[in-house]
């Protein structure tokens, strides 16, 4: 590989420049940290929120499964009229 004296020039002032404002820069290094630590947290967050409804959602076919395997008529009719919020939530069924 070519030395390049201008590329080496550069580098050698770039970590000067760096060292010299060591204490300058470390404020925006813990910012952009921090705003990753956040980030981070808030993705998260979505994932173990969207991964509650992909629970909720598996308990539900669960329990129609087993409506049709006990073949009660009147547990068919009511998993149509409704998917058991409303009796959790007091609200009258459709």
């Amino acid at each position: 590989m070519k030395f390049h004296p201008p590329s080496f020039a550069l580098g050698v002032g770039t970590a000067v420049l760096l060292m010299g404002k060591k204490q300058h820069l470390r404020p925006v290094v813990v910012e952009i940290a921090a705003l990753g630590l956040h980030l981070g947290r808030l993705g998260l967050g979505l994932i173990e929120r969207q991964r509650e409804h992909v629970e909720d959602l598996f308990a539900e076919v669960t329990e129609r499964v087993r409506q049709k395997a006990a073949g009660g008529a009147h547990g068919q009719r009511a998993a149509h009229k409704s998917n058991g919020a409303s009796g959790l939530h007091g609200e009258p069924s459709s």
